[in-house]
């Protein structure tokens, strides 16, 4: 799957909504590799992300997406400009069942957690009050994927 196409296929929807109010801005390379994923699954995973990015910019905000190639492995950082969460409530973010909100099941991210995972990858979230939060999302790219040294070198 391209991640790329995943993640603009994912984000459309919301930038006519959001017009006006929250930037969302995706950056990537040409010629990411492809990854081995479950396109439901992963869907679920950054919807959950991005949903939890939105609620926690109520007024004008930004959200930015970067894709990073590094090594054998593809790194999603999603940052937003919201209001951030205190430490102690970062300690628990993927516990499942726990929310800071009014509405919602609190398993958005105990979700995103688990189907990042199936994938072999992982999920690290770092936020300060006031500041925003970035989420991190590392995958591992197809082992047929893989670039060596000498593809890298001559412009594969």
């Amino acid at each position: 799957t391209s991640l790329e196409t995943l993640l603009e296929d994912i984000i459309e929807p919301y930038r006519t909504g959001l017009d006006g109010r929250v930037v969302i801005a995706v950056d990537y390379p040409t010629g990411l590799p492809r990854l081995e994923l479950d396109r439901v699954l992963m869907q679920r995973a950054l919807t959950n992300i991005i949903e939890n990015a939105l609620h926690a910019m109520p007024g004008d905000g930004s959200l930015s997406i970067a894709l990073i190639p590094d090594g054998e492995q593809v790194r999603l950082i999603a940052t937003d400009t919201g209001v951030g969460v205190e430490p102690e409530v970062l300690a628990r973010i993927f516990e499942p069942y726990f929310s800071t909100k009014v509405t919602g099941t609190g398993l958005g991210m105990a979700i995103a957690k688990r189907n990042v995972e199936l994938h072999g990858g992982t999920i690290a979230v770092a936020s300060e009050r006031g500041l925003g939060t970035t989420v991190t999302i590392t995958l591992p790219i197809a082992p047929d994927r893989r670039l060596d040294a000498s593809d890298r070198s001559a412009g594969v």
